[in-house]
């Protein structure tokens, strides 16, 4: 890397500047380009052109200067030079001034560049004239960042504060927005400069730590502010500000006072500028020379040199001074200065300045009490020496970074560069008149030592710029050359700050860029630049190697970036710069950078690999260091790499060879694995089974895989080097780098194993590579690992290849890993078989299982042979004992591979389960798009004694299969839970049957399998509560879909165990019923109807269409569990408690599990939990019974008018939503009498909603579905069935409420009666009418209702014989039927037969005694003459 001139920031309009600053100039704005002439380019450094390690190197200013402004005009380029200028070291504020004008500017978002680099750019704060007095000026200003307190700042300063120093001796501090907020007077004399020291962490240790402090300097004096009482000042005044200007106040202020020291300098004629370099200790040399020539033969000298702060200040009589102000003497601290601040905030904004110590705006106001303030006097400093030079007056001073170098410029246009510590001049630069200077400090990068970046090297770069010659040039300090020379405009001004953030400490300090840049040029055009060296520019050694091999290595960059397709020509150039090079370190990042290059060959870069070697080897043993034998075996790591990938790449791109076999499949498979012919074909047939599910399944869209490259798979394995004396063949360990991706392994796997396992090359050539490959056989078993079980898309064809590779990498792996006694576990088959169980591509485990195996028992074979070859032989097996021969040794290492490849097995039958699908156009196929839920061994081994069952009631679930349709055979009329239906497991068959098998059909044959594999899993109560729940907790997800919350309750009433089922029940109300229950009874109670949509989704998330159905879930399930409560009552013993009894065996169902899947461990399956729970209590879960009816109707019935808690007493409110098998207070039958009244009521309202759901007889008999029309089933006639079934169920339900709560269940039957007279349905009326027991009400009822019809027959039909009729009446008779409401009957025209039949019922209902059987008796004839004169009706 070179020095570079990059671009730091920019002005958004600098003109705006310029205008305020300058208002009188009249002159057209010059062009940008004219007016920039800024060229950012290095000059050229020679390095191509001779190294001369003898010669002096010499640099050449660049020629390239046409477009530098050299115009004779340059009243209009030098305004930026004519300005004071402070930019910020946090780059986020710059300040100019002008005479008596001042204009800031700071960092903003400028959205039109976004997304750039620099998407911010300068524009205006605040701009104003600060002059308080008449003709005051500005001499000085300061941008100083004061660090934030907030750890969430990151680094970031708080803000920034403006100091002004006046030509008036003011200093003034404004805060960024412009409100003044310090005006102090220390000196009756015009500020001349503002410098400042912030906090550095010391380098090493023993260093001095240096104080934070402000230094002023007048002409004849300097003062020292303190830089923790000055931000403590500054935070009170802003505070102070902040509160005023929101409660708009007028509140005086006495802020902390500042802590400073006042010098007056002497024995110096004219000071121009100064630096404080900090605190210094003399040795003990110089201060006996010091006190000897100061106070002669007679003085006294301290033990210890004493600590001072030394001041360098540039001006004439002599050309430079140095103070030393000794620390620890009595210095004036604000005293009495501090008692005299006198001013008062104005208002937050707008207030004066005057005085010492004032706060307000920044505008002018009229002082009205003006006092003198009080100056404290200076403490008399003298001279400790200087550097002399007559007629020469030093202009200005700047200290570099490490306070070792000051440099100085002069009147004479010179650069003079002194050593502060010894007081002398070291050099000198001429020709440079006025000019401006800059400091850069750059810490040295090495990455190699890994050290404390702290303790690194630094290095110190001076910045000349030369207005007048346009050039910037950075020189190596103290006697280094000149590194760097650029042309710029003659305008800039060049900005160096000496201080960073201030208010840092050792803690804070950690990780706080204090500065955002070292050394910047402000352009006349708006721009600001800064410079970047390297660290090996300093190195003064000009034969300095490192610096040669940078010079190299970024050459060999540059070439590899400008060209983009190898030739041999870009072959030998790399060569030549690589062994060009003479640090092994820079050697290897050259190498490594070629290595990264896409576009190079593989031939080529094995080429320079081995020309690299080739030098290191024909040099002598003693002069190649130990850097070098790394590069070698680097080199050589390396070159392995590219063989293999050669190799295998040419493997995958030649022809493959394919022999036909006349062997079968089942053949080649038992010659291979050492399998049976029937135990081949076993597993044919299960690999064919789910192979043909599984390819109906996969997408037919493939996409082709990218290859993978060279530098790609270089850059996946991490080469751990060493260097060994005693073996130098191999050159360290090479393994897959631990940074790699997922897919970068896979990718590698492919790249290694496809080609083979796709019968496309032969597996002994791959397994040729593999044996010479640097790579260990345990890397490569990962990646086949990785590659085999990535994919279910294999087959039974790549078993030879597969195992013709896994026998040759276990022919590589260490014996004593791989052969184990029997009672032990190996680690490489642990390895692989770990692979298997966690591997979610079950096809690809079963048959790399089923390979393993195989080969695992022919090596155990082949041990034992070795161990015994005679021990097949005859005589051997005739000497053998009886006892020896009735035990065989088992090895735990086969049986662990036998159990887990049944393991497989078993679940290669759930996955070819779940990878069956229902048609799309499937009746109940919502939502079957998902993926397959994949599984694996170790997955199930890990996720309780439930896994199995939990998995297949999934699928179940997302294939919303019914109960009905797990069975084949299942009975069409069987409805209800009270007997499980027969399931018969019938195996099919041939295979044409099954390939003519409906999808449904097919799942019951895998769902029967299923059965016969796992008999305690997926037993029946198990599998159906498992289906149960997954059900419920879909319906707790999407409350909305309420189907699965009816399919759960569908689930649960087939479940046989009463024990079993009751849990579930009250599983499944806590846990999701509930919660939402609670919430709608309190939304019905609060708006005392069933509520609508929008209050429906807010409260209980479900819209009021499924709310009705949720509340009939509710009742279904409340009425399961108490059916199982009931179930214990009947089977158990009188003297039993309720939870021991069961249905049938009476005891708690047992869950086991099947051999090989005892280890099985994890959290407790499903029927465990429910078995557990406690029994519910039967009649806290009728009373809840009670509550979810009552919800029902009014959701069903949209009744309104209904507070739902309103029918229970206190003792019911109460008890509402506690724990089933807890046991509350409970309501009894005497109630309030109101209570009784409101629950009676709200029965009989019940009945007449469901009454008048059914349709008339006349609709019913004209209705084309009818029978007697010889229609056909129809969604109306589905409908006419609900309706029926409505009206029949709501009736029957409300007298078993009635009976709960005690009421008269006569009263309801007799208005049960009446409501179906009153719509006209007499035939469903007189059956209703017979379990009537008071007939004498009843009849009385019955007979209003018949003379409500006949009335609206005389009255209403208006037929010629009406008046004839009427007349022939009595008048009692005729009085009490014009009185008859007919407006009451829900449908009065009835045919007069009914009526007829109707009023025989009154008169068998009413005795002769009867007030109202006379009239019953009137109304018999009365009917029967209106029969007489229209005989038809």
């Amino acid at each position: 890397m070179s020095c570079q001139l990059t671009v730091l920031s920019r002005f958004h309009d600098i003109s705006t500047v310029k205008k305020f600053l300058f208002p009188f100039w009249r002159g057209n704005t010059p062009d940008k380009e004219t007016e920039s002439a800024t060229f950012s380019k290095e000059e050229p450094d020679n390095w191509d052109v001779d190294w001369g390690w003898n010669e002096e190197e010499t640099v050449v200013e660049s020629e390239d200067s046409a477009g530098v402004v050299n115009s004779g005009n340059n009243g209009q380029h030098r305004w930026l030079q004519e300005c004071i200028v402070s930019l910020s070291p946090t780059n986020d504020m710059v300040a100019f001034a002008q005479e008596d004008k001042i204009c800031v500017l700071t960092q903003k978002w400028n959205p039109s560049h976004k997304g750039e680099d620099m998407d911010t750019q300068y524009s205006v704060a605040w701009q104003s004239s600060l002059s308080q007095e008449e003709g005051e000026i500005i001499n000085c200003v300061m941008c100083l960042p004061l660090a934030s307190q907030k750890r969430s700042t990151q680094g970031a300063p708080d803000w920034t504060c403006v100091i002004v120093g006046f030509s008036t001796g003011y200093i003034r501090m404004y805060t960024e927005t412009g409100v003044l907020l310090l005006s102090q007077l220390l000196h009756m004399e015009p500020v001349q400069k503002l410098k400042c020291r912030t906090y550095e962490s010391p380098r090493y240790l023993g260093m001095a730590e240096q104080h934070e402090e402000l230094v002023i300097l007048y002409r004849k004096a300097v003062v020292s502010i303190d830089g923790f009482s000055l931000i403590q000042s500054l935070r009170a005044c802003r505070n102070q500000v902040a509160r005023a200007t929101a409660s708009g106040s007028d509140t005086g202020l006495q802020p902390p006072p500042l802590a400073y020291k006042k010098w007056g300098l002497q024995g110096q004629d004219r000071i121009n500028d100064h630096v404080s370099c900090g605190l210094h200790s003399t040795n003990a040399f110089d201060q006996l020379q010091m006190v000897s020539m100061t106070g002669g033969y007679n003085a006294q000298v301290k033990s210890s040199p004493p600590a001072a702060t030394l001041y360098l200040t540039a001006g004439m009589g002599p050309y430079t001074g140095f103070y030393c102000a000794i620390e620890g003497s009595t210095q004036p601290i604000l005293s009495e200065v501090a008692l005299a601040m006198a001013n008062k905030i104005k208002t937050a904004l707008i207030s004066a300045a005057s005085g010492w110590l004032g706060f307000g705006g920044r505008q002018r106001d009229e002082v009205k009490d003006k006092f003198t303030p009080k100056i404290e006097p200076a403490t008399p400093l003298s001279s400790r020496f200087g550097l002399p030079d007559q007629r020469r007056s030093g202009d200005s001073i700047a200290l570099s970074p490490n306070n070792k170098y000051a440099a100085l410029t002069d009147s004479y246009g010179r650069v003079v560069l002194i050593d502060v510590e010894r007081g002398i001049a070291v050099r000198m630069w001429k020709g440079y008149r006025d000019a401006q200077l800059g400091w850069i400090q750059v810490r040295e990068d090495d990455t190699q030592s890994g050290g404390n970046k702290d303790h690194s090297r630094v290095a110190q770069f001076l910045v000349i710029y030369a207005p007048r010659r346009g050039i910037l040039e950075v020189w190596t300090a103290a006697t280094g050359p000149r590194v760097a020379a650029f042309n710029t405009s003659k305008w800039c001004q060049l900005i160096s700050p000496s201080h960073g953030m201030m208010g840092l400490n050792i803690v804070t300090s950690r990780g706080v860029k204090t500065k955002v840049f070292s050394c910047a040029l402000i352009e006349p055009n708006g721009t600001i630049k800064t410079l970047e060296v390297p660290f090996h520019l300093a190195l003064s050694d000009k034969s300095s190697k490192r610096a040669r091999d940078l010079h190299l290595l970024r050459k060999l960059k540059s070439t590899l970036k400008e060209n983009s397709e190898a030739s041999g020509a870009l072959e030998t150039t790399i060569k030549d710069l690589i062994l060009d090079m003479r640090i092994a370190n820079i050697a290897q990042q050259a190498m490594e950078r070629v290595l990264s290059t896409k576009y190079l060959s593989c031939g080529i870069m094995k080429n320079v690999l081995r020309a690299c070697i080739q030098q290191i080897n024909n040099r002598a043993e003693a002069s190649v260091d130990i850097d070098s034998k790394l590069f070698l075996r680097f080199c050589q790591a390396q070159d392995s790499l590219l063989h293999t990938y050669c190799m295998i790449e040419k493997q995958s791109s030649g022809s493959s060879q394919s022999t036909e076999s006349v062997e079968s499949e089942a053949q080649m498979i038992a010659k291979v694995l050492g399998l049976t012919m029937s135990e081949s074909e076993a597993v044919l047939s299960q690999v064919g089974t789910f192979t043909s599910v599984y390819e109906a399944q996969k997408p037919r869209v493939k996409f082709e895989e990218d290859k993978l490259g060279i530098t790609s798979f270089l850059h996946s394995f991490s080469c751990h080097l060493h260097v060994s004396d005693t073996d130098t063949n191999r050159y360290g360990v090479i393994s897959l780098h631990k940074g790699n991706s997922d897919d970068r392994n896979l990718a590698l796997a492919n790249f290694f194993f496809h080609n083979c396992l796709s019968n496309c090359s032969s597996s002994g050539d791959l397994s040729i590579v593999l044996q010479d490959s640097s790579l260990s056989p345990e890397q490569i078993v990962t990646l086949l690992l990785l590659y085999w079980l990535s994919s279910n898309n294999r087959n039974c064809s790549s078993l030879p290849h597969l195992h013709h590779i896994l026998k040759t990498l276990t022919g590589m792996t260490d014996k004593s890993a791989l052969i184990v006694d029997h009672s032990e576990i190996s680690p490489w088959w642990q390895h692989i078989r770990d692979a298997c169980s966690q591997s979610e591509n079950i096809l690809a485990a079963y048959l790399l299982a089923i390979t393993c195996r195989s080969l695992a028992i022919e090596i155990h074979s082949n041990q034992t042979k070795a161990k015994d070859p005679d021990a097949d032989t005859s005589s051997v097996e005739s000497d053998k004992s009886d006892l020896s021969s009735e035990w065989e040794t088992l090895a735990v290492d086969m049986e662990n591979w036998n159990l887990l490849v049944k393991q497989l097995e078993d679940i290669l039958a759930l996955s070819t389960l779940f990878h069956l699908r229902l048609p799309a156009n499937h009746s109940t196929t919502a939502g079957t798009a998902e993926e397959p839920i994949r599984v694996s061994v170790a997955k199930l081994l890990e996720g309780g004694r439930g896994s199995i069952s939990e998995v297949v009631a999934q699928y179940i679930t997302r294939m919303h299969l019914s109960p009905q349709s797990l069975y084949k055979n299942y009975p069409a009329d069987s409805t209800d839970g009270e007997s499980q239906p027969e399931v018969e497991v019938e195996k099919a068959e041939d295979d044409k049957n099954k390939h003519s098998l409906s999808p449904l059909e097919r799942i019951q044959v895998q769902l029967d399998s299923l059965r016969e594999r796992f008999p305690h899993s997926l037993e029946n109560d198990v599998l159906l509560s498992n289906c149960c729940w997954e059900c419920a907790a879909l319906w707790n997800r999407d409350p909305e879909n309420i189907h699965s919350l009816q399919l759960s309750l569908e689930f649960l009433v087939l479940v046989q165990n009463a024990v079993l089922r009751q849990g579930v029940c009250y599983m499944m109300w806590q846990m999701f019923i509930m919660k939402r229950m609670l919430a709608a009874v309190h939304l019905m109670e609060k708006v005392g109807k069933a509520p609508k949509e929008r209050l429906c989704k807010k409260e209980v998330g479900m819209i009021d269409t499924a709310m009705t159905v949720f509340a009939q879930c509710v009742c279904d399930l409340l009425q399961t569990t108490m059916d199982a409560c009931e179930t214990f009552k009947l089977h158990g013993r009188h003297d039993t408690p309720d939870h021991l009894a069961n249905c049938e065996m009476n005891e708690v169902p047992v869950f086991n599990l099947e051999p090989i899947w005892q280890h099985i461990h994890g959290p407790a399956s499903l029927g465990e939990l429910a078995v557990d729970q406690k029994p519910v209590n039967y009649h806290l879960t009728r009373h809840h019974y009670h509550l979810a009816v009552i919800v029902h109707a009014i959701l069903v019935f949209n009744m309104k008018s209904v507070k739902v808690l309103s029918l229970f007493d206190s003792k019911g409110k109460n008890s509402f939503f506690k724990d089933l098998h807890s046991h509350p207070l409970l309501p009894n039958q005497n109630v309030d009498t109101g209570i009784s009244l409101s629950r009676r009521t709200f029965l009989c309202r019940v009945i007449s909603h469901a009454v008048q759901t059914l349709e008339s007889p006349d609709k019913e008999a004209s209705s084309p579905d009818s029978p007697t029309h010889g229609g056909s089933l129809h969604p109306l006639s589905s409908h006419s069935k609900r309706q029926k079934n409505t009206a029949f169920k709501w009736p029957v339900m409300v007298l078993e409420l009635a009976k709960d709560f005690g009421l008269d269940v006569d009263h309801l039957k007799r208005h049960n009666v009446c409501e179906l007279y009153s719509i006209g349905q007499d035939k469903l009326a007189e059956e209703v009418l017979l379990t009537v027991n008071d007939h004498e009400i009843m009849g009385s009822q019955l007979l209003l209702i018949a003379g409500q019809r006949i009335a609206h027959y005389l009255f209403k039909c208006d037929t010629p014989d009406t008046v004839k009729i009427v007349s022939s009446m009595s008048t009692t008779l005729s009085t009490w039927l014009k009185q008859q409401d007919r407006e009451q009957l829900h449908k009065p025209d009835v045919a007069l037969g009914d009526t007829v039949l109707l009023l025989g019922h009154v008169a068998n209902y009413l005795h002769e005694g009867h007030s109202e059987y006379n009239l019953a008796i009137s109304l018999i004839e009365l009917v029967q003459t209106l029969t007489t004169f229209k005989p038809d009706v």
